[in-house]
Formats: C-alpha cells, structure tokens, sequence
C-alpha cells in the first residue's frame, strides 16, 4: 500500500479516535480535574496549550486573536513563569493576526525540540495565506521573566480557496502538521511536510473532510 493511502486510511481514524476518547472522558467519565488557575490579567483569553517536552511539568499558553506575537510558559498550577516573545509577521499591526494553537514537536536540529504557533484563525475566510511560527524551546523559558525568540514562518493556503480553522497538530512520525478547519458540522482535514524553510509558501494537502452526526463533542 502507498504512503498516501496509509495516510488516507490512518488520518480519518486517529482523528476519529480522539474525538472518541475526549468525548468518553469529557461526558461520560465526567472527570475533571483542576490543578491551578491563571490569575495574570495578560493571559486573558487563552485559546492553545501544549507540554514542553524540555521542561518537566511546564505548559505553554497562548491568548486569542487581539494579542501580539509572544505566548507564555507556566506552570501546572497556572503560575506565570515567563513570556516568550518572537518576531512575528510585519504587514500585521501586532505581528499576528489569530494564533488559535499551539503545539510541541521535532524540527530540522534532531536534537532539539520545537514549538509551533498555528496562526490559523480567519473568520471572515479572506486571508490569502495562514502563517505558522516554528521556534526552538529554550530551558531559560521558566527561568526569565521575559524571553526574545526568533522564529522561522512558513505561509500556507488552502488548495481551494481560504479558510477559517482551530485546531493544528503535529505529527513527529509522518512529519506532518495538521490543519483542521471549523464552521460548519463538517471539518476538512489538510496536511503539510512539517519540514520547511523560511518564508516558505505552501499549498496544503487536502485529506478528508469529518462529518459527525448528532453529536459534537468538542463543545461544552
């Protein structure tokens, strides 16, 4: 079988499968349970979190559309421990215009681990091209206040047309970031090579679109 029916067969049913378990433990386990609070008024509408795979116990937090292009590392009980700042996209007042994700995986340095903020929100479906900023972790991210980073952008569109999306995830086996898009009671699933290069322009993949009767899990 070739790799692009792999992926045809295997991406549908990973999804599927965590919608599955999210669900089950959202509303039917129904077990929550909290470990901190954020009480800082700079992260007033956070949107994305990930894990640091470089600093035990650290999340990285980012706000929604509105903030400028930097995101946060704190701890699990919520505790700000550092604002990481990077060099966002210049034609935009605040160097971003709608970070909706975020997530943690391997880059082009094999021994490094990366971050990768999707900003992938568009509302209104006119923006030509959705951005994504890939920047290496860094151990001083818990232990300064502030942090400078640089990040290396990669412009994507959508093969027929714009978009609005939510969600982004990397997969560190196939080397693929994912794009889900968002809007209507069926989602388009969208792949790109997770390798890239500055200022690169991509077009993604499209790989299936998720339909999911009666039943919307991801809400609430």
């Amino acid at each position: 079988m070739s790799r692009a029916k792999k992926l045809n067969i295997l991406v549908p049913a990973v999804f599927l499968l965590f919608v599955g378990a999210y669900a089950r433990h959202r509303h039917v386990v129904n077990q929550i349970i909290i470990t901190g609070t954020l009480q800082v008024k700079e992260m007033n509408e956070i949107s994305g979190i990930a894990a640091s795979s470089i600093n035990k116990n650290i999340f990285y937090v980012h706000n929604d559309s509105g903030d400028t292009s930097r995101f946060f590392a704190i701890s699990s009980a919520g505790k700000l421990l550092s604002t990481i700042y990077y060099n966002g996209d210049p034609t935009e007042g605040k160097g971003v215009n709608d970070v909706e994700d975020i997530a943690v995986g391997p880059g082009p340095d094999s021994k490094k681990s990366y971050v990768y903020l999707g900003d992938i929100g568009d509302n209104g479906s006119v923006r030509p091209c959705i951005n994504i900023y890939r920047l290496a972790e860094q151990a001083a991210s818990i232990k300064e206040k502030n942090v400078n980073s640089t990040a290396t952008a990669m412009h994507l569109k959508y093969p027929d047309g714009p978009d609005d999306a939510e969600a982004m995830m990397i997969d560190p086996l196939e080397k693929l970031i994912y794009i889900i898009t968002k809007r209507s009671d069926s989602v388009s699933v969208f792949t790109t090579p997770l390798a890239f290069k500055s200022k690169d322009t991509v077009v993604m993949t499209f790989r299936t679109k998720l339909f999911l009767r009666d039943s919307n899990p991801l809400t609430g």
